[in-house]
Order: C-alpha cells, then structure tokens, then sequence
C-alpha cells in the first residue's frame, strides 16, 4: 500500500431547488448535446427563483445526463399531469436571444436541412459575450399590424451606380418598418453602407468580420430597436429585426449564401421560409435571378419587375488563339479617349500551369500537382508542395523550354501592356484590390473585383470569354449571366460591352436586349426534361465505398417499399479514393419524404454509435 495520504474527493453540496410556481412551470427546450438522434424538445420543470426571468427564448442550462448543457427555451406551459422531472440549473443570460417567430424559423430550417434545431442556432445567434449583456436592457416592443406581404425579383439597370440604387431602395422602405438587407460580401455591404451615410442614415450592421463581442452587441441592440435597417451577409438573414416590414437580398444565387458548415442552408431559403411566418415583402435585387427564383417567377410565386434597357454588345471571336483580336483594339482605343477601360479576366496569378513546348505534355510535380508560374520574374514551382523546379526539363523528352498555359491576370497585363504602350495598365484581385479606376487607363480584374469608376467605364471586354462559358459545372449558366450583366453594368450611359469568344451564344443577345428571360426559360425546360434542379431537390451522401454501396442498396429497397419517393433516383456511388458519395433527387413535391427517411436514417446511426454520414442537402451545386 502506498505511503502517500489518502484524500478523499471533496464533497459538493448539492444546490437547493426551489419549488415552481405559477401556471407555466413546465418549459420545453431544444438541448445543445450535438446528437442528431436527441434533437427533439426536452422538458424541464422552471425553479420558482427564476420562474420571472426564464422566457421563451431564453438561453438556459439543463442538466443532461450527467452533465451541465445550454438549452433554448421554445415554450412555456402548465406542468399539470407530469411529474419526474428534472429543473432547469441556472440562467445565465439576462434577455432572451429569439423570438416565437425565430424559433419557428429554426424549427423549418433544421426540419428541411435534416439537421438539429443547434446547428442552426449556432449559425442565428452569435457567441454570447457577458461583458456584452451588462450594457442591456430588456425593451418590450409592441408588435406592428400585420401586413399581406410580397415576393419579387427587381432587375437592375445597366450604367447606374447599384450600390446608390440599393441604398436608395431601403431608405424608402424604411418608411413603413424594419429592414433587413442582405449581401454575399462586405464589401457589396459597404458600399451600400457608405450611399446611406450620405443619405444620413447609420444602419446597424451584423457580418462575420465584426469581433466577437461587436457582433453580439450589434444582434442584442438590433433586437431591443422599434424600427432598424440592418445590412449583414449569410446569417444576418435570422437577425432579429423588430417591426420587420421589407428583406432585401442582392444577387440571391451566390454561392456565399450557402452555409459552409453542416447542414449547409442556403440564405435565399431560409428567407422564402421566414417571409411565410412573418408576412414581410420579400424583393430579391440583381442583375439575373437563379435558376431557383427564375422558376418561382415562371410559377407566379415570384413577381418580375424587369428594366426596358439597350446595350452597345460587340462578340469578337479569337480566331487564332490571341488575347484580344485586331477588330477589338481600335473600339479599346477610341474608348480610352473618353473614359477607363475594364478587362473581366478568369484567373489571377501569371500561368496556371506549364507544358512542353516540343511535345505538349503537361508538366507535374513528382507529388502530382500541377507546376505554375506565379509571376514573370518567379521560378516554375509545384502548387502542391510548392517545390521549385530551377532546372526545367520535360520529363518525357528532356525538351528545357518550357509553354505557359492558363494565362492569368499577370500574364494579361504584361500581353495588353504591349498592345497598348502609352496607356497605364494596372490589374484588381482579391490578393492586389484596386479601390478606383483613372480615366484613360485599362483596368484588369478578376470577376467580382472591378475597381470603381467615376461615371462608369466607357468600355467593358470580357477576355477568354470561352473559358467562363465552358466551365464544367451545372452552376456555369447561372454564373455567366450574373457576370455578364454585371460586368455591363459598369458601363456610362453612352458605354459598350465586349465578349472575346467564338460568336453566336446566346448571353450576347441577352446582355444586348438586358432581358434573361429567354435563356433562362431554355435552361428551365433542359432541366425539366432532364430531372435536375431546381425541378428536383437533391441529397448528398458522403462516407466509406464499402458504407455508401450498403447504404444504395437500402435506399433502393426503401424506394420499393415506398418509403422514399418512387419518383426519386439514386445516383453513383462517385469514386473519391477511399470514399464515395450517393446523390439522391425527388420531386420538389416529394422531396419531403426522401429528406424525413434520411434524417431517420442518421438519427439511427447515431443512437446505434456508427459513423455517421456527411450530408448536403439541396447544395450550391451537384458537380463540385
């Protein structure tokens, strides 16, 4: 035996609980315990010295097998005829963090996305700061009368400022209530941010790049407000507007709007849900809508109010491969003698990959990544490894020379620069932002990172245009319009637009007319056709060949038996190394049912301890 004293564990002396009172004693709860087969309400008796403060919304914590967990109060009711229940610990935060009509949103979301009701607070609510909560003080806020409420798509104009038009938009709305604008980035959000300044107006803004304790204030305060405008990105689709009369949301079919984490909602969903349990008017605002939004508008779900607008188009094809063919540089020249000069190029850097100049293999590292050039004065290196080759050679025929392909942004300023050698050249990328454009220059910029021009820019060219319409994604259609129409809007009133691909596609036409109702309706029909969405939803399932094999097989026999859609299809497996994945579709009317079986499914695996599958449902895209 040791000779060590022996010490026995302190003894804690158990918290006195104090007997409920009052008619609605019982509080039920959804408990953060990240258990997808216990993500149903839990009930818990309320102590009588908290009986005042616990609410519904309120953040609580509940003792949960064994252990101390925060739990949501949804609801308060009349303990009558249960009994063995355990009482809520303690309350630690002093106002309550949602409201009924959030909770029910929480509840829709977590039912259509297969997930648990904390999954998608993590993502409404931000951290809760103490310090934070001192500052605040409960305001009880009287509820606006209710109003029908409208969904619409509003097309943007062609060379105007659409920040300025944004802006002017929710200031007027702001006239009837609260106001909930939504963006994919900050910076979209600011330069709307800046307009309402000049109009004097301070929204209060709720985005990812606020510090912790700024970002929960700002969601406290915007909740305690009569009547706010509030600009935020992704999650700032559930902040807590009081009186919420209008949700704008800018350019609704970015893939920003998809949550990264699991169980991956979309924003664009999310408001279409909210909008039928808060009855406001919902506008989506861009330039072309998603396919999604183009068939509630086809469906009359969705009012169009489209703008009567003509663009100057030029489509030049590069019929030998050139950056820029000769017919486009006198149009670049005559356009610099009134303003900038934009240039949308696909990729930054300088050569996204290398081949041999003599036999025209493509060259890779031994690691297998692709070799690069990331600037004219840089060494080839790996973009894997980032191994630099000093030395090289093919390694098939030992031909040193090497050929730059996948020209990028830098590769591009150093081809122009040399067709235009008076005028300044400068590029915008996320990594080298550009914030204005001077006029007689030429600007080149990645999609999405066009400086500013005052007045506009007198001309605007699409380089390697075939390259973005040859992209193998499902989403590519979708993203050359948005691009397209964007990238014209840039233009002065008297301005034109310029593609450089082969002629006779059907987004010049539609950036000439600005009408994308032809494309779209012919892109919709495909899919119909075709059983693809957003005729159909669609489930992702990820895990090991061997799992995902067995787990076909059941959904098949579930199929049979009915317990899914007889309309849905099981594809794959798609081979991924040692993993795989099953993409299942249904019927957007069915759809329910197929995603109800699944989320049985995982609950089952969870409750048994097996390994759980990743899930997507209805992602950005089936091909990525």
């Amino acid at each position: 035996m040791s000779g060590k004293n022996l010490r026995l564990k302190s003894e804690v002396a158990a918290r006195a609980i104090v007997a409920p009172i009052g008619d609605d004693c019982l509080a039920t709860v959804w408990v953060d315990n990240s258990l997808p087969h216990l993500d149903h309400t839990f009930s818990y008796l309320v102590p009588g010295n908290l009986n005042d403060q616990v609410k519904v919304g309120s953040l609580v914590l509940v003792p949960f097998n064994g252990q101390e967990l925060s739990a949501l109060v949804i609801a308060r009711s009349s303990a009558e005829g249960v009994s063995n229940l355990k009482s809520i610990s303690s309350h630690p935060a002093p106002l309550p963090l949602v409201s009924q009509e959030i909770i029910s949103l929480i509840s829709a979301v977590a039912k259509r996305y297969a997930a648990h009701p904390f999954d998608i607070i993590r993502s409404a609510v931000p951290p809760r700061v103490v310090s934070v909560d001192k500052e605040l003080k409960e305001v009880e806020l009287t509820p606006a009368p209710a109003i029908r409420g409208s969904k619409m798509f509003l097309q943007l104009p062609p060379a105007r400022d659409r920040s300025q038009l944004i802006a002017q938009k929710i200031g007027t709305a702001a006239q009837e209530g609260g106001v909930l604008a939504i963006f994919p980035d900050s910076s979209e959000l600011e330069a709307v941010r800046s307009h309402l300044s000049k109009m004097g107006i301070s929204p209060s803004i709720l985005d990812s790049e606020l510090s912790k304790s700024e970002r929960y204030r700002s969601f406290m305060q915007i909740k305690s407000k009569a009547s706010t405008i509030v600009l935020g990105t992704r999650s700032a689709i559930f902040a807590p507007v009081a009186n919420l009369r209008n949700v704008f949301i800018y350019n609704e079919g970015s893939q920003h709007y998809y949550e990264q984490r699991s169980p991956g909602w979309n924003a664009r969903e999310v408001a279409l849900m909210r909008s039928t349990i808060e009855r406001f008017n919902l506008t989506f605002i861009g330039f072309a809508p998603s396919l999604e939004v183009a068939l509630l508008i086809e469906r009359g779900d969705v009012e169009l109010k489209r703008v009567k607008a003509k663009v100057a188009v030029h489509s030049i094809a590069a019929s030998f491969g050139e950056l820029l063919p000769s017919r486009a540089i006198p149009i670049v020249r005559r356009a610099l003698l009134k303003s900038a000069v934009l240039m949308i190029v696909p990729l930054k850097g300088y050569a996204q990959a290398i081949r041999c100049s003599h036999c025209k293999s493509v060259s890779r590292c031994l690691c297998g990544g692709a070799h690069e050039k990331r600037s004219l004065s840089s060494p080839i290196l790996c973009n894997h490894c980032n191994e630099i080759s000093d030395n090289w050679k093919c390694v098939w025929c030992a031909n040193p020379t090497p050929a730059l392909l996948s020209r990028g942004i830098e590769r591009h300023l150093h081809d122009v620069a040399s067709l235009f050698p008076n005028t300044p050249v400068r590029f915008s990328t996320s990594d080298h932002p550009i914030a204005t454009a001077n006029p007689g220059e030429i600007v080149l910029a990645t999609p999405g990172m066009a400086p500013e021009c005052d007045g506009g820019y007198q001309l605007v060219v699409v380089l390697e245009g075939n390259r973005f319409l040859s992209q193998p994604d499902l989403r590519a259609e979708e993203r050359v319009r948005e691009l397209y129409f964007s990238s014209a809007s840039l233009i002065t009133p008297t301005g034109e637009f310029m593609c450089v691909q082969d002629s006779g596609h059907s987004i010049t036409s539609a950036v000439a007319s600005w009408s994308f109702t032809p494309s779209i309706s012919a892109e919709l029909e495909q899919r119909s056709a075709l059983s693809l969405p957003p005729h159909v939803r669609s489930v992702v399932l990820g895990s090991s060949k061997d799992e995902v094999s067995r787990l076909k097989s059941a959904l098949l026999k579930a199929q049979e038996e009915s317990r899914i859609p007889r309309e849905s299809k099981v594809l794959g497996p798609i081979i991924d190394g040692d993993s795989a994945s099953l993409i299942l579709t249904a019927p957007s009317t069915e759809a329910d049912l197929l995603v109800e079986t699944i989320h049985e499914f995982i609950r089952r695996r969870s409750a048994a301890r097996k390994k759980l599958p990743s899930l997507r449902i209805d992602p950005y895209s089936l091909t990525h």
